[in-house]
């Protein structure tokens, strides 16, 4: 049982709908977006303590089981990515698209968890971002430097932009030239 906390969904651009994903206990800390098109694309999915938030989000906005097509992720870091195993199975219709050199620690987080553990420490690790599950390879998409994920009538390109990770992509909304930019440009809290 995580914290549920529902915060009403915003529009970050036409088409694409912003949820918070309570992050930590806060809001307007993080978020993930929905891009609405023919086969809606989830950006971003917080860590696994954000879960009912971001369940609870994608149901505010009518996205049921078998509507999501595409879990897209800017990195593999816990506060961005650490919630993509637990939340694929509540889809399991969606593809699951990363970085070629994130892909293989999101089918095997040992090595991420281990990392993420030596700066946080065990116990507090889990508090802040949960367990982080594995997602079956068979899910996942690898993402390089000009690839794009069509979501039918919008795509989303890829682009490579290694610094805050070797693995990070920024990813642009070819409907709206959106951009989600991840840790690439910093980061503001309210």
């Amino acid at each position: 049982g995580y914290t549920s906390c529902v915060v009403e969904p915003f529009e970050a651009a036409p088409g694409i709908r912003g949820i918070d994903t309570i992050m930590c206990g806060r809001d307007k800390a993080t978020s993930a977006y929905l891009v609405e098109a023919d086969e809606p694309a989830l950006v971003e999915t917080g860590p696994t303590t954000s879960l009912t938030a971001v369940l609870e989000g994608l149901a505010t906005l009518g996205v049921g089981a078998d509507d999501l097509g595409h879990i897209i992720v800017t990195h593999i870091h816990l506060d961005h990515a650490g919630g993509a195993g637990a939340l694929a199975p509540h889809f399991p219709r969606a593809t699951v698209w990363v970085h070629e050199r994130g892909a293989p620690h999101l089918a095997d987080p040992s090595k991420l968890v281990a990392s993420a553990a030596r700066i946080y420490g065990e116990e507090t690790l889990h508090q802040l971002f949960g367990p982080v599950e594995p997602i079956p390879p068979e899910r996942l998409r690898p993402l390089t430097d000009g690839d794009t994920v069509s979501l039918g009538n919008r795509r989303i390109e890829a682009v490579y932009t290694p610094g805050h990770a070797s693995h990070h992509v920024c990813l642009v909304d070819d409907a709206t030239q959106s951009i989600f930019v991840g840790d690439a440009l910093g980061v503001f809290l309210p």
